[in-house]
C-alpha cells in the first residue's frame, strides 16, 4: 500500500473517532477488564472448562447477554480480549498470538469469539447501559515463531520484523539484563517482533487501530507490552486510534515506568502500586509502603489518567497469594477509592483464587454469575461510594500511616484501611485536622457498609475511627457537613 493512501486513511479513521471519549471522560469510570473466551458462552452453558490453557468457549455474544451482571456491579467500562485472527492454537485463547490483521471482515477476526456482527452488537450493548468500551491492542509482535510468518498478513515478509543483529544467541528479550535496545528490538519469549521503523509496518499499524476504533466504536484502547516498541510509535498509534489508550509497562520501578506516560501514552497499568498494594495487602508488609509510593507518584504526569488494579491475567490471583476475604475487602476498597481509574478483573468478586497463568483465567461462568456473594457486594458498594461522592475530582489527602492503618479523605469522604485481616486486632486511631478544614465541627459521617448503624460526629479538631477484624470502612458525609 503507498505511503499516501494509508496516511489518507489513517486520517479519515481519526476524523470519524474525534468524537470518542477523551481522558478526562475515562477518570470518571470504573473498568471491569473481561477475557472474551472466558466469561460468557452463546448458549449459556457452565460446564467446567476441560483445559484452561485452550479454548473454553466465551463468545461476544455470550457476553452481551451477560453486560447486566457488569452493570449490576457498577462497572460502567469494559475492557475486552484482543480481537484479531490467531495463530492456529487451542492455545491463543487470550488473543495475544495475532496472524492476521485486516481492517474489517470477518477474516480478520478470532472466529472462536463471533463474527463481525457480534463484536459490533457487544459494543453496541455497551453503550446502550451507558458502557465505554476498551479494545485490548498488541501492535509489538505477532504470533508463533519468525518461521510462521509467511502466511500472516500483511506482515509475512522477514523485512517487517527486528533481525537479531543486537540480540542474544537465542533472539530473546533477556529482562534481567536492563537493556532497553534489547527489549525494543527482540523476541518477547520467541514472539516474531515487528520492526515500527519500518514505514510500512508503522503506518499499517496505525491504520489498522482507527479501523478498529471507527469500525465497532471503540471508546479506549489498552496497549500490550509498551516498552517493547519506541515510544514515538506509540504516540502516533494512539493519535491515529483518536482515543484513550492505557498501556502495560509490567515493572515496578516509577522511574522507568513514569517516562511512558505523555511520552508515549496518556494513560499507563499502574504497576508500582500495584506490587506495593501486593505487598502491604495480601503479604502484610507496612502500610507506610503506601505513602512512600504514593509519595513517589508524584514523577507520573497525571496520576489520576492511571489505571489502578489489584488482580488481572498475568499474574496469580491476590487470595491466591493470601486467602482472606476480609483483607482482599481492604485491598480493594483502597484500590477502587485511591487516585486512578479503578479495574476490577473479572472473577475477583466471585472471590476466583488461581494461581499462575493460566490458572488466573479461569471460566466465570462456573460461578453462576452470583450478584450475592460478599465480595460482589462489598465491590458494588465501593464503586457506588466512588461515583456517588465523584472521588476522582477531589484531592487525595493522607490522613493517617503505620505498619497496620493507612487512611485518606477525597474532599469530604474519609477511607481507612488496614491489613491485619479477619484475625487481626481491633485498630484504633484519631484522625486529626486543622481547625474549619475538611468536616466542619457536628458534621456526621456515615459509614457506607453499616449506614444507620455506624456513624461518627466530628468534634473540634477530629475523631476516631475503629477497625474491627480487618475491616475497612468509607466515611461520607451525612448531614452538617
Amino acid at each position: 500500500m503507498a505511503k499516501s493512501a494509508v496516511a489518507m486513511a489513517i486520517c479519515g479513521a481519526f476524523a470519524a473517532s474525534a468524537l470518542a471519549a477523551s481522558t478526562d471522560d475515562w477518570k470518571g469510570r470504573v473498568i471491569y477488564q473481561l477475557l472474551t473466551d472466558r466469561f460468557a458462552r452463546t448458549d449459556g452453558s457452565t460446564s467446567p472448562c476441560n483445559d484452561i490453557s485452550q479454548y473454553c468457549g466465551g463468545t461476544y455474544a455470550g457476553a452481551t447477554k451477560k453486560l447486566d451482571y457488569v452493570a449490576e456491579l457498577g462497572c460502567d467500562a469494559v475492557w475486552i480480549s484482543p480481537i484479531p485472527r490467531q495463530i492456529d492454537s487451542p492455545e491463543s485463547f487470550h488473543g495475544y498470538w495475532a496472524s492476521t490483521l485486516t481492517l474489517s471482515g470477518d477474516g480478520g477476526l478470532n472466529r472462536h469469539f463471533g463474527p463481525a456482527a457480534d463484536l459490533k452488537g457487544f459494543v453496541d450493548g455497551m453503550h446502550g447501559k451507558g458502557m465505554f468500551a476498551m479494545l485490548d491492542v498488541v501492535g509489538n509482535h505477532m504470533g508463533g515463531t519468525i518461521s510462521d510468518i509467511g502466511g500472516f498478513f500483511p506482515f509475512n515478509s522477514s523485512l517487517h520484523y527486528h533481525d537479531c543483529s543486537h540480540c542474544p544467541a537465542d533472539c530473546n528479550i533477556d529482562f534481567n539484563a536492563n537493556n532497553q535496545q534489547e527489549v525494543e528490538l527482540c523476541r518477547l519469549s520467541g514472539l516474531p517482533d515487528l520492526n515500527q521503523s519500518v514505514p510500512f509496518v508503522a503506518q499499517y499499524l496505525q491504520q489498522w487501530v482507527a479501523a478498529q476504533v471507527r469500525g465497532y466504536g471503540f471508546d479506549g484502547l489498552r496497549v500490550d507490552t509498551v516498552p517493547e516498541v519506541d515510544m514515538p510509535f506509540w504516540r502516533s498509534f494512539q493519535s491515529a486510534a483518536g482515543v484513550y489508550a492505557v498501556g502495560e509497562v509490567f515493572n515496578g520501578n516509577i522511574g522507568y515506568v513514569a517516562p511512558y506516560q505523555g511520552g508515549a501514552l496518556p494513560g499507563l497499568l499502574s504497576y508500582p502500586l500495584f506490587f506495593t498494594m501486593r505487598a502491604v495487602f495480601a503479604q502484610q508488609q507496612s502500610m507506610n509502603q503506601l505513602q512512600s509510593t504514593l509519595k513517589a507518584y508524584e514523577a507520573f504526569e497525571d496520576v489520576d489518567a492511571l489505571g489502578t488494579f489489584l488482580d488481572n491475567h498475568d499474574n496469580p490471583r491476590f487470595l491466591y497469594v493470601r486467602n482472606d476475604q476480609v483483607a482482599y475487602k481492604a485491598a480493594l476498597t483502597f484500590m477502587i477509592m485511591t487516585r486512578g481509574i479503578p479495574i476490577v478483573y473479572y472473577g475477583s468478586e466471585q472471590g476466583f483464587d488461581g494461581g499462575p497463568d493460566p490458572h488466573c483465567r479461569e471460566p466465570l461462568w462456573t460461578s453462576g454469575y452470583d450478584t450475592t456473594t460478599p465480595l460482589f457486594t462489598h465491590i458494588k458498594t465501593v464503586i457506588a461510594a466512588r461515583q456517588q461522592n465523584q472521588v476522582w475530582t477531589q484531592p487525595q489527602v493522607q490522613r493517617y500511616s503505620d505498619d497496620t492503618f493507612y487512611a485518606f479523605s477525597r474532599g469530604q469522604v474519609l477511607v481507612a484501611t488496614t491489613n491485619v485481616g479477619s484475625n487481626g486486632a481491633q485498630q484504633v486511631r484519631s484522625i486529626t485536622y486543622g481547625a474549619g478544614t475538611t468536616w466542619p465541627v457536628g458534621c456526621v459521617l456515615s459509614n457506607v457498609f453499616y449506614p444507620t448503624a455506624d456513624r461518627v460526629k466530628v468534634a473540634a479538631g477530629g475523631f476516631d475511627v475503629y477497625l474491627d477484624q480487618g475491616e475497612s470502612k468509607i466515611y461520607v458525609p451525612l448531614s452538617g457537613c
